[in-house]
């Protein structure tokens, strides 16, 4: 991998925060011995150096797409970092006590650009299921606020109530009633009395007695001077 120096080293020089930083062992590739060096994990990148106090790294790994593991060596609390590629080197390195071995073993392992990827997937999924979950919330909360309608009694038939059938005529606004202009029955002509004239007399017929037993009005012939002439 092709890194460029200048912007390595502002990177490690710059006021970017800082993961993690601390002593530990490090094997060396010539000399075969632990030899105690101070590293400064950034993002993806470790850089390390001979003192705390110095300015310049001395060197640097690229964490990418490497795998944390424990070793058996002579240190105690030993761990290294491995690549599956071939050619790439194994680095061995060796904490001062056990909670510094299980810290930096932590911060190292989520450095990893593959670990921050399935960090973000996980985050995404937890993010839609406690979004699902508000959506169901607010569906149930809308539904319990409809108005709720009383079912037909099964004993007076289907479309009937049990106190038969009820109709409901249609609201008239006042405003619509008001604009409207009242009806005028038509006129009609009818014999009625007025209330303020005196009543007609009364005939009394009771001693009027017509005898239609007699041959001039009931069965008998008519005279021919009676008859009309119609032409």
């Amino acid at each position: 991998m092709k890194i460029d120096e200048k912007i390595v080293t502002y990177f490690e020089s710059c006021t970017s925060p800082v993961d993690k930083e601390g002593y530990l062992y490090k094997k060396g590739e010539i000399k075969t011995s632990y030899q105690k060096r101070w590293f400064v994990l950034k993002g993806n990148l470790l850089f390390y150096k001979d003192r705390a106090a110095d300015r310049d790294a001395i060197g640097l790994i690229v964490l990418e797409g490497c795998t944390v593991e424990l070793c058996e060596s002579e240190e105690q609390f030993a761990f290294s970092l491995v690549w599956s590629e071939p050619g790439l080197r194994t680095y061995k390195f060796a904490a001062e006590d056990q909670a510094g071995q299980e810290s930096w073993i932590k911060a190292l392992l989520s450095a990893n650009h593959n670990y921050l990827a399935l960090l973000v997937m996980d985050m995404e999924k937890k993010y839609r299921g406690e979004r699902q979950k508000a959506l169901a919330s607010y569906q149930s909360r809308q539904t319990s606020t409809l108005p709720m309608y009383a079912a037909p009694a099964a004993a007076a038939g289907p479309g009937l109530s049990a106190a038969g059938p009820t109709f409901q005529m249609p609201a008239i606004s006042s405003k619509a009633a008001s604009n409207r202009s009242p009806k005028l029955w038509p006129k009609r002509s009818a014999n009625v009395v007025p209330i303020n004239t005196p009543a007609p007399p009364i005939v009394d017929w009771s001693g009027v007695c017509l005898d239609y037993t007699r041959e001039e009005f009931y069965g008998g012939d008519v005279q021919e001077e009676n008859l009309i002439d119609f032409g």
